[in-house]
């Protein structure tokens, strides 16, 4: 345990130092200058080709058009690129999608028919992405999903295990441990919901409030504050996913929004070295999450967390007040995993289908292309072509 963590340090702090971690991805020279704009027209349009259902108004879960009617939680992700490709095309086909997913992945989740759902998590989800979804149409019906699922989500606020969101409704009967997915989306829509809607009072606490006070649970019990580390469980480092760092990156940077502390950008850049260093295959040094995998065809949920990560990875990269040489660190952390993934993870013909592995295509015995994947991918080829656009990649 305590090896593991002096390596992440040992690692941030060297890279850190002599710029060596830049000349891994920039020196080398190991790819063709990309466009991502034109990238992205080939990528997301394939994307929501292949898995946007026409008829129910739902995602596919594979890519041969499967849908899996008890899939709630990775429907959000995928309402999250059409607000993307909307946000960056105007286009009306991506904005009539976002309209029809309402009341169809509404009739898809299994629990309820409304957006209620047994898992804090997956409504954390939702949250979000209706909360975008909703600034990019203006559809009003997204403001009121995501006021509900921000009602519902603060029911799972106990005293168990010092505080924090449930994972699910009857975690504390049942024992489960809480942890950083059901915690890091939430903090992300209190804080979003503050600079929006200052008035809003949940359960006896202003949203800024839940903000502070969902961060810090988090960061007293899921965090090791001298490195950076993220996890679920202290004692296993195969828990320290991509999605749970993004979060607590997001809420990080909203909760700086909000209060101009700059402790608040200092510990999304801290995360984010940790994980960049810690969190990847060493020989390539892409991302990867313990348990990525084929799934038969229908996917692991751990073949979407990188995705989750980018989207919030993008957005610290973004911030003006992020220093310049963690942003060209991060940019090129970013732009070599982007390139990994669009190089050797993603088969261009006859169609586009996208690796749950950024750098290597599955066997010809694997059956692969699942939604999770594909979201992942993306979100980042979308994440890649946004940087370009606003002038981040040289």
């Amino acid at each position: 345990m305590m090896k593991k963590l002096f390596y992440g340090i040992a690692c941030v702090t060297v890279w850190g130092a002599c710029g060596s971690y830049e000349d891994v991805y920039i020196e080398t020279k190991l790819f063709p200058d990309y466009s991502w704009i034109a990238a992205v027209d080939s990528s997301t349009p394939a994307f929501v080709s292949r898995y946007w259902n026409t008829e129910h108004h739902c995602f596919n879960n594979t890519f041969n058009g499967e849908v899996v009617w008890n899939d709630y939680w990775p429907e959000a992700h995928g309402l999250d690129v059409l607000v993307d490709a909307h946000l960056r095309t105007n286009d009306e086909r991506y904005k009539q999608a976002i309209f029809d997913f309402y009341e169809g992945v509404r009739r898809k989740n299994w629990y309820s028919n409304n957006w209620e759902n047994e898992f804090y998590d997956d409504m954390g989800w939702h949250g979000l992405a209706h909360m975008r979804a909703l600034e990019a149409t203006g559809d009003e019906r997204y403001a009121n999903s995501a006021r509900d699922l921000w009602h519902w989500i603060v029911k799972g606020w106990t005293d168990y295990q010092g505080g924090g969101i449930q994972w699910r409704k009857r975690s504390d009967e049942l024992g489960d441990d809480k942890g950083i997915p059901a915690n890091g989306p939430a903090a992300i829509i209190a804080a979003r919901r503050a600079q929006r809607y200052p008035d809003e009072v949940v359960d006896g606490l202003t949203n800024v409030e839940w903000a502070h006070r969902i961060y810090d649970w988090m960061k007293y019990n899921r965090t090791v504050l001298s490195t950076g580390r993220v996890f679920e469980h202290i004692d296993n480092t195969n828990g320290d996913y991509s999605y749970n760092v993004g979060t607590f990156i997001g809420a990080a940077l909203e909760l700086y929004e909000i209060t101009q502390d700059k402790v608040y950008l200092n510990d999304a850049i801290k995360v984010a070295n940790y994980h960049i260093s810690a969190n990847i295959n060493t020989v390539n040094r892409v991302m990867t999450d313990f348990g990525e995998q084929h799934g038969n065809g229908h996917g692991h949920d751990v073949n979407l967390f990188k995705g989750i990560f980018v989207r919030y990875f993008t957005l610290l990269i973004r911030h003006p007040d992020l220093p310049e040489s963690d942003r060209r660190r991060f940019i090129a952390f970013l732009e070599n995993n982007a390139n990994y993934l669009w190089t050797f993870g993603t088969q261009k013909a006859p169609a586009i289908k996208f690796s749950y592995r950024w750098w290597e295509i599955p066997s010809d015995n694997e059956t692969w292309g699942d939604l999770r994947s594909a979201i992942s991918a993306a979100t980042t080829i979308e994440a890649m072509a946004l940087l370009e656009r606003e002038g981040f990649l040289n």
